[in-house]
């Protein structure tokens, strides 16, 4: 899940400040990227879905 940075720390959140995190920013679900992280391995990471965008609702104020 990519959420805002003071929501990150859980397992399987991606903070939108990582680098990753700013990647995945604007795909669309079914779109992927591969990662390459520590140790060489390579992740390949794919938009599921997506559950809320508050950028693209009205009541957005952050």
């Amino acid at each position: 899940m990519l959420v805002y940075p003071d929501e990150a720390g859980a397992s399987e959140t991606i903070s939108i400040a990582a680098p990753v995190g700013s990647t995945l920013l604007g795909l669309s679900v079914g779109q992927s990227i591969t990662w390459q992280v520590p140790r060489g391995q390579e992740l390949s990471l794919r938009v599921l879905e997506v559950i809320r965008q508050p950028e693209a609702m009205e009541e957005y104020h952050r």
